[in-house]
């Protein structure tokens, strides 16, 4: 069975409607919840319902992406709040959205784990047992990073509950670890898991990030950063890199492969609605490239998420993850980019040609190579030779404009006005495990082991050996990571959290995120600032789960 199939598990959901199902929980403890859960096929069940809970959390990507160094407003809008920050407060809808969407994950998870000592025991129970933990373990490290101290809810409410304390980040960091810790022991003995369910190695992935992350904070334990670290590389351990290239990592049809630890699981027959029920990761990216996709073989775009002048410029011609994220060439089909084989498309008409900085000279002998097929080429360049202003800054508003983003393209996808596709979103793999380790041993100051580990990323992004690989140490600073995170991790749900955790947020979305920018500090106006001049760092709670909590000392976050 795969876990793509373990997502189909959407039988006895025990789900909140709203915010306000968050304080008045409906009764779990019926018979018969009692009668299928204690069996072991109900049990198993009700662990995959625990693993589509993932969908939800990542239906909306604004809190992973919007805001930040990398992406800004294309096309359509992002939510004001989160995308420019002066206008974020505790009734963002996109907030609620997340919080709301976690903490329902959470209480699934609650139930699993109540119903694992009742339940029918099986070799798998307490494997089980240490994928649920695990999971939940990973929305609080969601909620922490994004709220700071949160609600510790551990048991699988049966009655209402209308007072809830709010737990100090240093207590939930020291919860997820012991969580994660468990899952561990419990993932200890598991052999044969499918593709998608949680394994030791995302856990020590994830346990190495957490450290990590918790470093950082005013409460960091001494040994965060050699914790980080450790794990990281027994994550890592036995595996090379460069056995999967970055262009079969982000090939449709190729998700199942061994870089990826974790990822949401999608596939058309777990979707009731394959036009909407899928992932949306494609979707944000790129130009808007038309409304007939169904017929003429292209995507559907919002182009909500348009990649920023410094993304742009982070790619030179010796780094393949440039055209392994971009779709530089456009032939009449667009699609026809993965149904063709690559000498197919030696022969094929060139639609649109959207050459980088380092082709630009070469426009007229590029066309001039094959004017049969790119004769009638309309070839939009990465910057006039006149102009400092990238040309694919300009009329985003304009159909194929831009190069689109093709990492997440899925040729199957039924044509849709919502985007939806049957990729899957990696949520954990070895490449962001690599620059997990490269970021601990830079804060550990062994700057000589960080950049034999950042080398390994960049070693396989190559075009030619030798040419990206650092031979400088001292080159491995965080500002150098969160570059190399920005090339290897494009589009990818990780970018606000990496800013926040290396304190870097205000720094580079002023630096480079022009809306931020150009609208807000050139006009002398910090769009953090929020309430008696905190910076508004951390997301507002919500203001309705405030409002419902009859616990008065629940406080707000600074600066709302």
């Amino acid at each position: 069975m795969k876990i793509r199939n373990i997502l189909l598990a959407a039988i006895f959901l025990f789900t909140l409607s709203n915010c306000n199902d968050y304080l008045e929980e409906e009764n779990k403890s019926d018979s018969l919840s009692d009668e299928i859960y204690k069996t072991a096929d109900g049990y198993e069940n009700l662990v995959k319902s625990v693993y589509s809970t993932l969908r939800d959390v990542y239906r909306e990507p604004w809190l992973f992406m919007a805001g930040t160094d990398m992406y800004v407003e294309g096309r359509n809008a992002q939510p004001e709040g989160i995308s420019e920050y002066n206008s974020l407060s505790p009734t963002e809808p996109s907030v609620l959205n997340f919080y709301t969407a976690v903490y329902k994950a959470i209480q699934r998870c609650n139930v699993a784990v109540h119903y694992n000592d009742l339940t029918e025991q099986t070799a798998k129970t307490s494997t089980r047992m240490g994928e649920v933990k695990f999971i939940r373990a990973y929305y609080y490290f969601l909620l922490v990073q994004s709220f700071g101290g949160v609600s510790l809810v551990e048991d699988m409410l049966t009655t209402p509950v209308t007072s809830f304390e709010r737990n100090s980040a240093e207590e939930v960091y020291a919860f997820i670890l012991a969580e994660m810790e468990e899952s561990l022991n419990l993932l200890a003995s598991a052999s044969g898991q499918e593709f998608g369910r949680v394994t030791p190695r995302a856990v020590k992935h994830y346990l190495a990030k957490v450290h990590l992350t918790r470093g950082y904070e005013t409460f960091a334990a001494a040994d965060d950063f050699t914790k980080a670290a450790a794990y990281a590389d027994d994550a890592i351990s036995g595996y090379n890199l460069s056995s999967v290239s970055f262009e079969n990592l982000f090939w449709p049809g190729k998700e199942n492969n061994t870089e990826v630890l974790w990822s949401i699981q999608y596939d058309k027959t777990s979707l009731s609605d394959a036009s909407n029920g899928g992932s949306l990761q494609s979707l944000y990216y790129g130009p808007y490239l038309g409304g007939e996709g169904a017929k003429f073989g292209y995507p559907y775009r919002s182009y909500t998420l348009l990649p920023t002048t410094y993304v742009y410029r982070l790619f030179n011609q010796n780094d393949v993850r440039w055209e392994g994220s971009f779709m530089n060439i456009f032939y009449e089909r667009y699609y026809d980019f993965y149904d063709k084989a690559k000498s197919e498309r030696a022969n094929m008409n060139v639609r649109f040609y959207f050459p980088q900085s380092w082709e630009v000279a070469d426009t007229a002998a590029w066309r001039a190579t094959d004017v049969t097929h790119r004769g009638k080429t309309k070839i939009i360049p990465y910057q006039e030779a006149t102009s400092e202003i990238l040309t694919w800054e300009r009329n985003v508003n304009v159909d194929n404009n831009t190069p689109a983003i093709r990492k997440f393209d899925d040729p199957t996808s039924v044509f849709s006005g919502s985007g939806s596709s049957t990729r899957d979103i990696y949520l954990a793999r070895l490449a962001e495990t690599y620059l997990i380790a490269t970021e601990a041993y830079v804060k550990l100051g062994n700057a000589t082991t960080a950049m034999e580990r950042v080398n390994e990323v960049r070693g396989r992004a190559e075009r030619t050996p030798g040419s990206l690989v650092l031979t400088d140490a001292n080159q491995v600073t965080i500002d150098f990571i969160l570059d190399e995170r920005a090339r290897e991790l494009f589009g990818e749900y990780e970018r606000w959290f990496d800013l926040k955790r290396t304190g870097k947020l205000k720094e580079r979305t002023e630096l480079y995120n022009k809306e931020i920018r150009d609208q807000y500090f050139r006009k002398g106006i910090d769009p953090f600032k929020g309430t008696n001049g905190q910076d508004k760092i951390l997301r507002p709670i919500p203001q309705s789960a405030i409002d419902l909590n009859q616990n008065d000392d629940f406080l707000q976050n600074p600066g709302y």
